[in-house]
């Protein structure tokens, strides 16, 4: 695949000796592109996606990016290139959300608490703009919204860097609002800054509009990858959720209904 930015070669990983969870698994995710990662649960998706944030080591295999094996890349260095929104994420509830995407500067100084300079105020505040959570960047998290705090965590990312975003269910327990607010933002990120952003998804109809490459897991394989025309199909899908679906078009636009 061309300018592909991660590339996974036959990774396998468990999280105990007797246990298998992803199967000898390649994969190429294409630079510049939004890749979304679809497939029932516990098919190895939020597994994989540990494995690109250096959560967790591969059993056997090896994982590049840009044509280098991560774990030759010190935490640092990546963390500059390389940034996560996982499902799940704890903060002090009195600290305020300026301070949390401060918090997405970490790398660039060599203590955790060091003084800030003018660069890291400069990507904070373009964070916080880009993200649109600049109105309230003086309160506390403790006082936002479940879909104002997902810009945050956002604007923590962007903060730390906007050449690759990772980004785990992001608009899991949000309603359909700020579910579309944020991939909005997301769509417009990759546009703008040609962001390589690889995303977990659980819902098909976002994906299909929304990614540019999809791959579509299954009891911890690849079952197929590319875009929604080749992938999101009735027997794919079926394949994959065990469930039947159809595939309709509406004003031209291509939807699934799970029957």
């Amino acid at each position: 695949m061309p300018n592909t930015i991660f590339k996974l070669e036959n990774i396998s990983f468990g999280y105990a000796k007797t246990t298998q969870v992803l199967n000898n698994i390649s994969l190429e995710i294409p630079k510049g592109k939004i890749t979304a990662l679809i497939g029932p649960n516990g098919c190895g998706k939020t597994t994989t996606f540990a494995l690109l944030t250096k959560i967790y080591k591969p059993r056997s295999g090896a994982i590049y990016f840009g044509g280098e094996e991560i774990t030759n890349i010190p935490r640092k260095d990546y963390a500059k290139k390389v940034a996560a929104v996982h499902q799940y994420n704890t903060v002090p509830n009195d600290m305020t959300v300026r301070q949390l995407v401060h918090m997405g500067r970490t790398s660039y100084h060599n203590q955790m608490f060091s003084r800030s300079n003018e660069e890291d105020y400069k990507a904070v505040e373009r964070a916080l703009i880009e993200t649109d959570t600049l109105e309230f960047a003086d309160r506390q998290v403790k006082e936002l919204s479940g879909g104002q705090m997902q810009r945050v965590w956002l604007a923590l990312a962007l903060a730390q860097t906007h050449e690759t975003l990772l980004l785990d269910e992001i608009t899991t327990y949000l309603d359909v609002h700020y579910q579309y607010e944020i991939l909005n933002l997301i769509n417009k990120l990759n546009k703008e800054y040609q962001t390589t952003v690889l995303m977990v998804l659980h819902d098909i109809n976002q994906t299909i509009r929304y990614a540019d490459n999809i791959v579509m897991m299954k009891d911890g394989n690849i079952l197929a990858t590319g875009t929604a025309d080749e992938v999101i199909t009735e027997d794919l899908l079926e394949k994959a959720y065990d469930v039947k679906a159809r595939i309709a078009y509406i004003d031209g636009k291509k939807f699934c209904v799970f029957a």
